[in-house]
């Protein structure tokens, strides 16, 4: 089991008004999933956080990156294994909530250019590429900052037709514009950037068509 905040917790956090955020700005950070009267959507998302966790790896003195924290969920998860974590969100206000609550130091930086080549061992990214329109400049910066043996962790939606009947089922019927891609496009992608790629574990069952994909990428 990974460390999961409450849906009261939350709903509280991110009840807070933050200066630029729009509605559909709270749909890209996943706020309505994670706060879904439905707790199936719920299970579903915290689900994705669950394999990322068993990806992490163990081992002293490493560091981590979650790129594009959102509400920085993962944030206490990524603390309790490793030494020094980065968080890079264009709204961190609500994830910076949530550590303060949880006294974790996640260092949080604007963009990847502040973060020195060759420092960090794993480099999360949960539900974020697919939103990303030059995702090349990107992957390069991945690769820059990640150790020769780092990893890249990465979830993304199939936008299948299961994932789009569970879009509308879930009622979010006409969002989703925002993602610019799918997680087998973002596979071929990445490991044309000179990424190997490890391992998926498609959820949330492998046997039918899944809905999300949860795979490992490493620079050796």
């Amino acid at each position: 089991m990974i460390d999961k905040a409450s849906l009261s917790d939350i709903r509280e956090i991110t009840a807070a008004t933050v200066t630029g955020m729009s509605n559909h700005d709270r749909d890209e950070m996943a706020i309505p999933s994670y706060s879904h009267t439905n707790p199936l959507v719920r299970w579903l998302m915290w689900r994705r956080y669950e394999v990322l966790a068993k990806f992490l790896g163990a081992g002293s003195e490493r560091t981590a990156l979650e790129f594009g924290c959102g509400m920085g969920l993962f944030l206490p998860e990524l603390g309790s294994r490793f030494d020094r974590v980065f968080a890079v969100e264009l709204f961190p206000d609500y994830a910076k909530i949530l550590c303060a609550r949880r006294s974790l130091d996640t260092h949080f930086v604007p963009t990847l250019d502040e973060i020195p080549n060759s420092e960090i061992d794993v480099i999360v990214a949960a539900d974020v590429l697919e939103h990303l329109e030059n995702l090349p400049t990107y992957l390069s910066k991945f690769a820059n900052i990640l150790k020769p043996a780092g990893k890249l962790l990465v979830s993304g939606p199939t936008e299948n037709l299961l994932y789009k009947l569970g879009r509308v089922a879930a009622g979010f019927h006409g969002k989703g514009d925002y993602h610019h891609t799918n997680v087998n496009r973002l596979i071929e992608d990445i490991t044309a950037h000179g990424f190997m790629h490890v391992r998926t574990v498609p959820i949330p069952f492998p046997i039918i068509p899944s809905l999300f994909k949860i795979c490992e990428f490493s620079l050796e």
